[in-house]
């Protein structure tokens, strides 16, 4: 039995940001792999979760953002229990600032995606569909949408 009381919860916050029909996305590149997602990060301690937010998206990618409401919410929980990230995605818009990629090793790349560009790539967690509802402009679907896990 694993201990949990050895094991820390992440939480994560994130932004769906649509401009013009298409949905920001971050790349991260691990080793040789690249994979795509909402652009966004850890909660520190005493932070709220909509500052949480704006931090990362002025560090990651120097924009300045106002925070709306909860897109969707979901876990992911490595199979060996080695992770267990709770991912709160919030909509957002963009208030201010160009987009440049912040210096993290980690960043590799940006970009807006249609549709159709969303099944061309490695998501993380696996949320493409509510993705595309998101993108669609869908609503009415549920906040939590249960455990997401990918193996790299």
């Amino acid at each position: 039995m694993i201990s949990r009381k050895l094991k820390n919860t992440r939480v994560r916050v994130a932004g769906v940001l649509v401009e013009e029909g298409k949905l920001l996305l971050i790349a991260h590149k691990k080793k040789k792999n690249i994979y795509w997602l909402l652009p966004g990060g850890g909660v520190d301690y005493g932070e709220s979760l909509c500052d949480a937010l704006k931090r990362e998206l002025r560090e990651e990618l120097s924009i300045e953002a106002e925070v709306h409401d909860i897109a969707f919410i979901c876990d992911s929980i490595g199979p060996g229990l080695e992770r267990h990230i709770v991912n709160i995605c919030f909509y957002c818009t963009r208030v201010n600032g160009d987009l440049s990629l912040g210096n993290e090793k980690r960043l590799h790349d940006y970009s807006f995606f249609d549709l159709d560009g969303l099944d061309d790539i490695t998501i993380f967690p696996p949320i493409r569909e509510e993705l595309k509802r998101a993108l669609g402009g869908a609503e009415g679907g549920p906040i939590y949408i249960g455990k997401r896990w990918m193996e790299l």
